[in-house]
C-alpha cells in the first residue's frame, strides 16, 4: 500500500463518522506521522508502506471507528508550531486558544517590548514579567508564552497530576522551561502557595453539566471531564476563583485573560466588572464571543 492509497483507505472508512472534509485532515495526519513526510512531499513522491506501518494503520484506524480524538490515537498535537504529546489526562488544545495567546503576545508588545530584548533584560531584573496558566493541562499555553517570551518567568498550575506529567514532558522534550506545580485553583488555602504575577491566563472547566447532550462523542467519551464540565448551577465557578486570586497575586494593572463560554459572555463580564475589573470581549475566529481580558483595578 502507498501513502495515497492508504490516505483513501483511511477516508472511506471514516466517511460514516466524520464530515468528509475532517475525515480527510485525519487520514492526512495519520499518513504524515506514519510516513514522516508532509503532503506536499508525498504529493510529489508516494511513499510506499512497509507491513509493520501497515498494521500500525489498522491499529490507529479501529480506534478511529470508535471516535477516539485522532491526536490520542498518535499521541501527538501541533499547538503555536510546537509539536506537543497528549493523551487522555488533557485537553486536546485548539486553534481557538492559540488565538488567546496571541492576544496575550500583543499586548506585551505594546506595553512591554523588552520584554522580547534578552540583552535588555538581563541588564534590568525589575523588568521581569510573571506569568501564570491556571489549569495547564498539556501545558500548551504556558510552553507557548514561553517559547515567546524566553525571559518570562512562567507557571503552569493544574489539579491533575497525571496531566501535570504531560506539561512537563512536553516542556521538557521541547526544552523550555516552565515551573509546572500541583494546585487545586478553587482551594484558597493552596492559592496562597503560588505567586505574585502580571498576567493570568486560563482556559478552565466552563461547560455546564446539562449541556454533555449536545457534546460530540469523540470529545464526551475521551476528553478529561475534570477539564471541561461544571456544576449547572454554578457554571461560573472558576471565574469567580479568578477574580479572588486577582486581588490577592495580581500586580497592580495586571491583566487575566481567560477563554469562555459563547453563551455566558454577559455572566462573566457582569461578574468581573461588579469587581471593579475593566473587561473586554473579543470573538474568535468562528465570530463567537469565546475570549475575555479583564485589568486589575487594585
Amino acid at each position: 500500500m502507498k501513502s495515497n492509497e492508504a490516505e483513501q483507505f483511511i477516508r472511506s472508512a471514516l466517511q460514516d463518522i466524520y464530515e468528509a472534509g475532517e475525515a480527510s485532515n485525519i487520514a492526512a495526519m495519520v499518513v504524515e506521522h506514519l510516513s514522516g513526510k508532509s503532503r506536499s512531499e508525498r504529493m510529489l513522491d508516494a511513499v510506499a508502506f512497509s507491513l509493520e506501518q501497515e498494521q500500525s494503520l489498522n491499529h490507529y484506524l479501529q480506534r478511529l471507528k470508535q471516535h477516539e480524538p485522532v491526536q490520542y490515537v498518535l499521541g501527538e498535537s501541533w499547538f503555536a508550531g510546537m509539536q506537543l504529546f497528549v493523551d487522555k489526562n488533557v485537553l486536546i488544545p485548539r486553534p481557538e486558544t492559540e488565538e488567546l495567546v496571541q492576544w496575550i503576545i500583543d499586548d506585551v508588545k505594546k506595553e512591554k517590548p523588552y520584554v522580547f530584548e534578552r540583552k535588555i533584560f538581563e541588564a534590568d531584573q525589575t523588568h521581569q514579567l510573571k506569568i501564570i496558566d491556571i489549569g495547564t493541562g498539556s501545558g500548551c499555553i504556558a510552553l507557548a508564552l514561553k517559547k515567546a517570551m524566553p525571559v518570562a518567568e512562567v507557571w503552569g498550575c493544574d489539579v491533575s497530576e497525571e496531566a501535570l506529567n504531560v506539561a512537563r514532558r512536553n516542556g521538557s522534550t521541547l526544552n523550555i522551561r516552565v515551573d509546572f506545580q500541583n494546585a487545586n485553583f478553587l482551594d484558597v488555602a493552596q492559592q496562597k502557595h503560588l505567586p505574585s504575577l502580571d498576567i493570568v491566563v486560563s482556559n478552565p472547566p466552563y461547560i455546564p453539566q446539562k449541556d454533555k447532550t449536545s457534546i460530540q462523542a469523540n470529545v464526551l467519551n475521551y476528553e478529561p471531564h475534570i477539564a471541561l464540565f461544571v456544576p449547572d448551577n454554578d457554571a461560573l465557578v472558576f471565574y469567580k476563583a479568578l477574580i479572588e486570586f486577582g486581588k490577592h497575586r495580581l500586580h497592580k494593572g495586571g491583566k487575566i485573560y481567560m477563554e469562555i463560554h459563547e453563551d455566558l459572555a454577559k455572566d462573566v463580564v457582569s461578574l468581573f466588572e461588579g469587581e471593579h475589573y475593566s473587561v473586554i470581549v473579543r470573538k474568535d475566529m468562528q465570530g463567537k464571543d469565546r475570549m475575555v481580558r479583564a485589568i486589575s483595578n487594585y
